[in-house]
């Protein structure tokens, strides 16, 4: 086994693992999003990082909060890879997606919601 092939095994076996790095947060689905129907709720292992250290939401000059996170998951786990501009049910929010990679068997995707949060 070479050095890549551990750090995919210790990315899914620890950094991925709720009993240690991971938390677990709901990801909505819908077979027809436009209709909200065929709604499916998965509660997946995650880690969420988000761009403020405070967690306050960054403010934009009209006024309009911006509310950025970076989640990291398996993309096993997800079981797909969603696109740049799709919205991205995250906790029951909807988020815009910003970016997508996937490194070292992890995929980082950049989401973003525009407005008050809780």
């Amino acid at each position: 086994m070479n050095f890549r092939d551990q750090l995919v095994k210790d990315v899914q076996k620890t950094f991925m693992n709720s009993d240690e790095f991971a938390e677990i947060h709901t990801v909505t689905t819908f077979t027809d999003e436009e209709k909200k129907s065929g709604q499916r709720d998965r509660d997946l292992e995650m880690i969420i990082e988000k761009f403020t250290l405070d967690g306050r939401p960054i403010q934009s000059a009209d006024g309009v909060s911006a509310h950025n996170v970076i989640i990291h998951i398996d993309p096993n786990v997800l079981a797909y890879t969603p696109r740049v501009d799709q919205n991205f049910y995250l906790d029951f929010i909807r988020y815009r997606v910003k970016g997508v990679s996937n490194d070292s068997g992890v995929l980082k995707i950049v989401l973003e919601a525009n407005g008050k949060r809780p």
